[in-house]
This record gives C-alpha cells, structure tokens and sequence, in this order.
C-alpha cells in the first residue's frame, strides 16, 4: 500500500501547476495583444480598394462629428471594407503596395475603420464605457493572416515600421477631443500632403493648442508620444515640442477665427520657443456623434 502523498507536498504541486497556467495565460494574452497571432486567410472577394471605406467616411460632418444614424444605416460597405482586411495586407501581398505611401495609407485606413467599426458595434456607447482601454486591445480582427489588435496595429506597425510623426495626427481614436476623422480615405498618391493637412487640422484647433500669455496649452498627446515629435526636429532645433507644433500653426486664422498663428507663439514664447510654460490638457473623451452635438453649446 502506497503512503499517503503529505499534504505540503499536494500544495507545492498546485501552486507551481497554477503558476505555470498563469504564465501560458499571460504569455497568450501578450502574444494576442501584441498582434503576433496567425489569423486565417479567407480568398479575395475582389480586387482590393477604398470605395466602401469611402461611403462610410461620407457620414463624416465638416466637424469631424459623425452620423451614426446614417453609418449605422450604411454598416454594410464598412463591414465589407473590414472583411476585405482579412485577405490582404502590406503583409501578405507586398507586391501589391510597392512604396511605403502604399503600405502607410492601408494600415492608417484599416486602424481608423476598425476604430469605426468598433463605435457602431457599441453604439451609443463609446471609448469611455470600455474598462483599463480595452477598447485598443480587447478585440482582435483577422488582417492579412495576422490577428491584430489596435494597439498591436498602433505600437509594432504604424510606429514600429514607419514612424512619421504626423501619423499621430490621422488616427482615429473615437473621441470629440482626438484627432479628427476625415472624410475621405488616405490615398498613398496624395499621403504626404494629406498628413500635412491633418496635422495642421490638429494644430489649428484650440482644443489641442492654446496659448494665454507665456502658458500654452498642449493635448496630452504631445506629453504621451513626446519622443516622436523630438525624433522629427532638423538637428539642432532643441528638445521642446513647441518646435514641432510651430511648423504646423497656420500663419493667419482667416479659416478658424480665434486660433493661433506661428507669429502669436514667435511673440509670447521668443524666436527659440523657450519662454513659455507648457501645461497638457485631458482630452474630451466623448463620441463625437452629431446627435448629441448641440447639447454640448
């Protein structure tokens, strides 16, 4: 007859199997969020492109408020579009995006119709219902035969593989107070102006630059990713932000009345940008939904 196993020596064994589970688990979870699972790859259901994407961004408002009565009527084209990710990518089929602006304005479209996706699925509910923001890494979608999540399309692509700073600018991020959803899809033949334009968008508004006397008044964006705006400065330029969001103050406010110009910061803040304390702001965090707009004057 066999002795009895001591009771010490049982706990032991269920305390390293536990912890073993939990190293498979959090390994899993790691390798999920970080995007480094394989998805399957259903076939093409036709030549790739931007014209469903296109007909949901039509529900964008000039504001950058969207029409989710309108989207969620149109769902349909945004599915489409995001079922057309599962087959092709930079990734998969390089041949079929051979320059990075090919490749940049895939990953910038597809992390901004997940996004979108993302809100109609929830609506009304937006980025603040969703708990430690899992909204970025809670869900991952079948691109290109990789499973990704936000922030693995976020962290290891659009900054992990490219790395242009006025990306920050172009993504989505399903808040009033983020950047703006254009209206249109990024084209790679039209990309660098197109980035231009959203970072001059950014700049412009005074939710996201603001200046009173020598404080001026930053989205906490500018705190979060400061390395990558450094990164961009010409050599010699210093290490202040300021730098990078002068370049894309306009020089007048004929379009925004009320903002401010290259020449406001150049005054209040010295030819060096130096002179000036920098305070960063919380975002506004609610959707952006046109219908609860006027409420919000």
């Amino acid at each position: 007859m066999n002795a009895p196993v001591p009771s010490r020596h049982r706990a032991r064994w269920f305390a390293v199997a536990a912890l073993a589970v939990l190293v498979v688990l959090a390994v899993g979870a790691g390798l999920y969020v970080g995007g480094a699972l394989p998805a399957p790859v259903p076939p093409a259901a036709g030549p790739f492109g931007y014209t469903d994407y296109a007909q949901a961004l039509s529900h964008v408002r000039p504001s950058g408020d969207l029409d989710f009565e309108g989207l969620l009527r149109d769902r349909a084209a945004l599915e489409r579009f995001v079922a057309s990710l599962a087959a092709v990518s930079p990734h998969r089929q390089p041949e079929l995006f051979p320059s990075p602006e090919d490749g940049l304005a895939y990953w910038i479209n597809a992390y901004n119709a997940l996004v979108l996706l993302q809100l109609v699925e929830r609506y009304p509910d937006g980025v603040d219902a969703s708990w430690f923001g899992s909204f970025f890494w809670g869900h991952a979608w079948p691109v290109g035969g990789e499973r990704l999540t936000l922030y693995a399309l976020e962290q290891r692509i659009l900054f992990g593989e490219y790395a242009d700073p006025r990306v920050h600018f172009a993504l989505f991020r399903g808040t009033r107070g983020g950047p703006r959803l254009d209206g249109a899809p990024y084209q790679p033949e039209f990309l660098d102006a197109q980035l231009n334009d959203a970072s001059r968008r950014y700049m412009g508004d005074a939710r996201h630059v603001k200046l009173e006397d020598k404080t001026v008044h930053l989205a906490r964006l500018f705190q979060d990713r400061r390395q990558d705006f450094l990164a961009a400065l010409p050599e010699g330029r210093g290490g202040n932000v300021l730098q990078f969001v002068w370049a894309f103050l306009p020089d007048t406010c004929e379009e925004r009345p009320g903002c401010d110009t290259r020449g406001d910061l150049d005054r209040a803040c010295g030819p060096q940008l130096d002179r000036c304390r920098i305070d960063f702001l919380p975002e506004d965090t609610s959707l952006p939904d046109t219908a609860n707009t006027a409420a919000r004057r």
